[in-house]
């Protein structure tokens, strides 16, 4: 009995100091968004030009998509980036000074280009500009005219070939690749990239981009100024910004914390990727990427999806194995997370930056209600689930002080 008076004792002076300590840190945290309905969005990257087998494999992610309804009846969304063109290789071979060509989505691939439109028709798919392409244009006619053995799929197949069959450093489009470590492309050929980028994008979907995720995660503040000066307000990273890869191909990351809401230097508002669900890479599959959404749930987050486009678009196999486990995935967060409202990421961003704003899908002109937010003492939990996964040091003073108890105590009955 001594020892739990004298423990318990403690606990407000412990807590005094630990205030005090991390005000700030505390402070902050408790300032973010937390959402009373829970946001479900699926981010995909790299859908654009490709096989004819692609608008297939969309037009059957899109029936499985719509078997999943939120709290107001609306199907799930994916977001879609979309890579805009592909190059033209024919064109390059031919041209004496190395010049970049391109053909564009709509062109060399007409059918899923339409199958894209039915599932924005649908409400199912929402575009988002990824890039004019999905690797640095100038850099890949270069490598074109040497016959450099690192493009040597594409140069063999030219009318087969994606952007992933390139060496990974080729595959960033504002950075050249094409020499380790790799250089940041001038401003002047970023703003002529994103300015044709913006106006294609517009053409192709009737609406501009709101919202963009820079090709492998590579961009830097230029970029972001020139995407804020042709209207991209919203940026999707997976929770850091890397500006280029060193000599050994390694990512420098120039910003390593990104959180939901967080504002770039253009005052754009940046979203987080915190669930992945990429089987084809074998690591994250259905069950992981149902635990990770069960981590955002608890902290009142977006459950942020990221799948590729490849794990739908290669063998049969990997294809029904990769459907069958997002049906599995959103049929385990349906049956188990009250409140969901499926969104797209542009959709989200707007509903970061105006809260209390109509919901609106600017591709079909579909409104939904705006996204519930929580507040005061509701907040509790989840604030402290966020300062529980993110400060592994204070949680274990947590553990050493005692604090762990109360704490524990208030997520379960301030819910």
């Amino acid at each position: 009995m001594t020892i739990f008076f004298t423990v318990f004792s403690i606990l407000p002076l412990t807590l005094f100091v630990v205030l005090s300590w991390k005000y700030s840190l505390f402070k902050r945290t408790w300032q973010e968004v937390y959402f009373a309905d829970t946001p479900v969005l699926i981010e995909s990257d790299d859908w654009g030009p490709g096989e004819a087998l692609h608008a297939q494999r969309l037009l059957q992610l899109f029936a499985c998509l719509e078997t999943h309804k939120d709290s107001f009846s609306r199907a799930v969304v994916i977001t879609a980036d979309i890579v805009l063109s592909v190059p033209d290789i024919d064109k390059i071979q031919a041209d004496p000074d190395a010049g970049y060509h391109r053909k564009l989505l709509n062109e060399v691939s007409p059918d899923i280009y339409q199958a894209m439109m039915i599932g924005i028709k649908q409400g199912v798919l929402v575009p988002q500009l990824h890039g004019l392409e999905h690797l640095n244009g100038q850099a890949f006619a270069k490598l074109c005219q040497l016959n450099d053995s690192r493009i040597a799929g594409a140069l063999a197949d030219p009318k087969r070939w994606n952007w992933e069959s390139l060496d990974s450093p080729l595959q960033g489009h504002y950075v050249d690749g094409s020499k380790l470590p790799t250089q940041a492309i001038s401003s002047e050929k970023a703003q002529t990239l994103i300015a044709m980028a913006a106006l294609r994008f517009t053409e192709l979907f009737g609406y501009p981009s709101f919202s963009t995720v820079a090709p492998c995660y590579l961009w830097n503040s230029t970029i972001e100024k020139l995407w804020q000066q042709n209207g991209i307000k919203v940026i999707q990273t997976a929770g850091y910004r890397c500006d280029g890869r060193d000599k050994q191909g390694h990512y420098h990351q120039d910003r390593n914390l990104i959180r939901v809401g967080d504002l770039s230097e253009s005052a754009q508002v940046y979203l987080v990727r915190n669930v992945m669900y990429e089987p084809v890479d074998g690591n994250n599959n259905a069950d992981t990427a149902y635990k990770e959404a069960l981590v955002a749930y608890a902290q009142a987050l977006p459950i942020s999806i990221s799948t590729h486009r490849y794990n739908y678009t290669r063998g049969v196999e990997d294809f029904q194995s990769s459907l069958q486990g997002l049906d599995q995935l959103l049929s385990a967060i349906g049956a188990n997370i009250a409140e969901l409202r499926f969104v797209s990421s542009p959709e989200l961003g707007e509903q970061l930056t105006k809260e209390h704003t109509i919901i609106v899908n600017h591709f079909n002109d579909s409104h939904y209600m705006p996204l519930k937010r929580l507040s005061g003492f509701k907040k509790l939990a989840p604030f402290l689930w966020r300062l529980y996964y993110r400060h592994p040091k204070l949680v274990l003073l947590a553990y050493i002080s005692g604090l762990i108890i109360p704490a524990s105590l208030l997520c379960r009955y301030s819910k």
